[in-house]
């Protein structure tokens, strides 16, 4: 989960970063605003895209090979970024930026899958989206360090020494941030081991304790053609469409908080983009503790009722119907303190469910975790790419308010789709099928 966490802060880091900087890129690369709506979209339709081809990867070779080449890639191409001349090239990045990143959080998947117990996957997927928040309400923090350390006097003038005094600051942004990357793989691949079992730390009655949890019986790579037909009855799992749709709408409405939050605080509340850091990073520091203490209460709320489909469904339903309800009351707000504080309200109710969600891919997926979550992340991060060039054009045709009662009827229609999830049950059919609602490991 160490490591799990890092990675999942790096994800979010890497790819937001960009927001900071977007008015510095803008003015460099003489970037039209629906120009930079597209390079937005860029990272998510390819990240999207190859998501279950990197989580079918993962299935098949394992998350160890598979991750260290997943953060290889996406370090290269955030770092790349910074070598952008223009509109073409820096969206060339972002797709490749996109392309590379994807599989990781299928990828995480089936590492839970093979490491953790049915009884703790809500808190554990909680602490993943915490860290995952954090990177994104940290990046633009980070990125604004990184970039006041470039334009310092001294440091001007070291690279005015090598040559390097013209180059703009933000392009020394995406070369250092390409480096964090590497650290984190060379200590996962010298510590990680795909399955408990072949660990030396692991002790018989700690690997005992995680397969009478429900964890997968191995970590092994998964054979080729039962991945391969896993791959199909994705497609006809009705649990896993309906979370897929749950991310669909809710992802439209959350990517606002990745995208165009900086731009609304400047055009509605007169909030400089320079100055617009933490009050961009403020609702996403609630959604990572509400992704904890959501994780939680859902692996409480299963012990006590016993019932894990019940379990699961209520924070998700609940918080969404509550971030769509602060969405409409940002659009009469007067001032930016008032705004932030209904957008963190959003974002804290939002991810309220974000535990349960992810442990309920976990369950479903068993030892096609990868896949299954490639699947979800494929349909929902659509949203994610095509939010920013149709967001852009409801605001800029039809005003703020209008954008915002789209995003709450997004979480409406999220809500609804844990009518029909049912986290009892796997979605291949290779074992035999379970009855009731037990707690114990989900099934076919």
């Amino acid at each position: 989960m160490a490591f799990l966490c890092v990675l999942s802060f790096l994800t979010y880091y890497d790819r937001n970063c960009i927001t900071q900087v977007q008015g510095a890129i803008q003015a460099d690369l003489r970037l039209s605003d629906s120009q930079l709506s597209w390079v937005f979209w860029a990272f998510w339709f390819t990240y999207a895209l190859f998501e279950i081809p990197g989580g079918w990867l993962c299935d098949r070779f394992g998350p160890r090979v598979t991750l260290v080449r997943i953060v290889l890639a996406w370090s290269l191409f955030t770092a790349l970024t910074g070598f952008a001349t223009g509109f073409l090239s820096l969206i060339a990045f972002r797709l490749l930026f996109g392309m590379g990143e994807a599989g990781a959080y299928p990828s995480m998947a089936r590492v839970q899958s093979s490491w953790l117990s049915a009884f703790s996957r809500a808190r554990a997927g909680g602490l993943l989206w915490l860290t995952a928040r954090w990177g994104a309400a940290f990046a633009p923090v980070i990125m604004g360090w990184i970039i006041a350390v470039f334009d310092a006097a001294s440091t001007r003038w070291l690279l005015s020494v090598v040559g390097l005094g013209e180059v703009s600051s933000w392009r020394f942004g995406f070369f250092v941030s390409g480096l964090f990357g590497l650290v984190w793989v060379v200590f996962f691949w010298r510590f990680f081991r795909d399955d408990p079992a072949t660990d030396v730390r692991v002790n018989a009655a700690e690997l005992a304790v995680i397969r009478s949890g429900g964890a997968t019986a191995s970590g092994a790579k998964a054979h080729t053609d039962h991945s391969l037909r896993a791959i199909g009855q994705v497609f006809t799992s009705r649990s896993l469409w309906a979370i897929a749709l749950l991310y669909l709408c809710g992802s439209f409405g959350w990517s606002f908080f990745v995208s165009w939050l900086p731009r609304y605080m400047n055009d509605v509340h007169h909030v400089p983009f320079k100055q617009s850091g933490w009050s961009a990073a403020m609702p996403l520091l609630f959604a990572g503790v509400a992704c904890l203490v959501g994780g939680l209460l859902s692996d409480g709320l299963v012990k006590w009722t016993g019932r894990r489909r019940l379990g699961r469904a209520i924070l998700p339903m609940f918080g969404y119907l509550t971030a769509a309800a602060a969405m409409i009351g940002v659009t009469v707000t007067k001032t930016p303190e008032q705004a932030t504080v209904l957008l963190c309200v959003a974002a804290f109710t939002y991810d309220l469910g974000q535990g349960a969600n992810w442990a309920s891919i976990v369950d479903i997926g068993g030892k096609f975790a990868g896949i299954a979550a490639g699947f979800i992340n494929m349909v929902g991060n659509m949203s994610n790419a095509f939010q920013p060039p149709l967001g852009r054009w409801i605001f800029a045709e039809y005003g703020w308010p209008t954008l915002f009662g789209v995003y709450a009827a997004a979480f409406c229609g999220a809500a609804l789709m844990w009518l029909f999830i049912d986290p009892t049950k796997r979605f291949y059919t290779d074992e035999p099928e379970v009855r009731g609602f037990e707690v114990g490991p989900a099934k076919a």
